[in-house]
């Protein structure tokens, strides 16, 4: 047996001998600075995991470990602070305000306390309390990059851009790769309209945190934008992945697979879209299935999931003018309920009727077609761009009268 296997067993047999009293002369020593730090980068690294099984589970163990630790070191405002927003994190607001109680009754003017109240602060009606409480945070202790993040992300909800970038570029200089303050600054130039600098923030969210969702959604959408489809396709499976139950993530997946034309994995993640709809994770009644640019003019393909009301839809191509907010004209595949009571009267067997029909901003209205079964969106879309290049007449028209 080589020496290092004696002495691993040797100490394996100390540890037996001195039963639990070891583990407890352990915790109930007082935490150093650097342990403490320990702690803390944990629940930073879990943050960006918040909406998946792996940052939950991390999150729940750093809890345990804190609340075992906080039974032999009761005295110990940061881990109490720690706690809080642990709990926070996990959605337990009841801990969670216990826990930040009792770490500002033991230490009301550190630099901790005031970094708690002005999270706990931060709502809107409060931004103004939460930012005076963030600032005496950093000034009383100017090294902690979650300090400077905390004050810009409240300058950021009170609209102060100039203020907000200061606080994430010292936040940037302690904390150079920190996953949440880069992604912060890129929801800043986002609203900045520096769109190259937030994708470049995204992408830097996303390579030095693999499993921050949001940074890959975030950075999608800004790739889709400009055309890189492979990439922006790529961005969001690694979020739906990330995140299955995550709707939008499934969206963007239907709209840059047909704009691939990868149709297969197109049907297939519409497919995985209407389960989540039917498992009741989607919250409205609609989604973008596409959009692009054609014949300089912006579509927009709104699908209604089901066919309900008087005057149901299953497609809306809104067609957009550059620089409008409103759609010009909306051309739309229906299934209109006075119709179809008026086939099946006539044939109480006949099939569902639909047709596409054309909507101006001028009141017009042109018909382009009768269908007996709904048609396919392929079919649906061929249409509306023989329409769009002027190549598929109307079958009827009318016009408000402009008197």
């Amino acid at each position: 047996m080589s020496r290092r296997h004696v002495l691993r067993g040797a100490a394996l047999l100390v540890a037996l001998l001195m039963g639990p009293g070891c583990a407890t002369s352990r915790l109930s020593r007082p935490l150093t600075d650097a342990e403490r730090d320990t702690y803390e980068a944990r629940l930073d690294r879990a943050q960006p995991f918040l909406g998946n099984a792996q940052g939950n589970q991390e999150l729940e163990s750093l809890a345990r470990e804190l609340e075992t630790r906080l039974e032999h070191q009761p005295q110990d405002a940061r881990l109490h602070a720690l706690l809080a927003r642990t709990a926070l994190a996990l959605k337990r607001e009841e801990q969670a305000r216990a826990e930040s109680q009792r770490a500002l009754e033991l230490a009301p003017d550190s630099a901790e306390s005031h970094y708690l109240r002005a999270f706990f602060l931060g709502g809107r009606e409060q931004a103004p309390t939460a930012l005076a409480e963030a600032r005496r945070a950093t000034e009383l202790d100017p090294g902690r990059g979650r300090y400077w993040r905390l004050l810009g992300t409240l300058h950021l909800q009170l609209h102060q851009p100039t203020e907000a970038r200061t606080a994430f570029e010292r936040a940037l200089a302690l904390e150079p790769d920190n996953a949440q303050t880069l992604f912060l600054s890129g929801m800043l130039a986002e609203d900045e309209g520096k769109d190259d600098e937030a994708l470049a923030s995204f992408e830097r969210a996303r390579t030095v945190a693999p499993d921050f969702a949001l940074a890959h959604t975030h950075a999608g959408r800004h790739l889709q934008d400009q055309g890189q489809f492979e990439a922006a396709l790529a961005c969001f499976q690694k979020a739906a992945d990330l995140v299955p139950q995550d709707w939008r993530a499934r969206e963007r997946l239907v709209q840059l697979n047909q704009a691939l034309g990868h149709t297969a994995q197109r049907d297939a993640e519409r497919a995985a879209l209407l389960k989540l709809r039917q498992e009741g994770r989607v919250d409205q009644d609609f989604f973008i299935r596409e959009q692009w640019r054609e014949a300089g003019q912006t579509l927009v393909v709104v699908e209604n999931f089901e066919l309900t009301g008087d005057w149901a839809r299953r497609y809306e191509f809104q067609v957009f003018a550059p620089g409008l907010e409103r759609p010009e004209r909306v051309i739309s595949l229906g299934s209109y309920a006075f119709t179809n009571a008026f086939a099946r009267e006539k044939n109480p067997s006949a099939p569902r009727l639909f047709h596409l029909d054309a909507y101006g901003a001028d009141d017009s209205h042109e018909t382009y077609g009768l269908f007996e079964g709904e048609p396919s969106y392929d079919d649906t879309r061929a249409r509306v761009l023989a329409i769009l290049h002027g190549e598929l007449a109307p079958t009827s028209s009318t016009k408000r009268d402009a008197r």
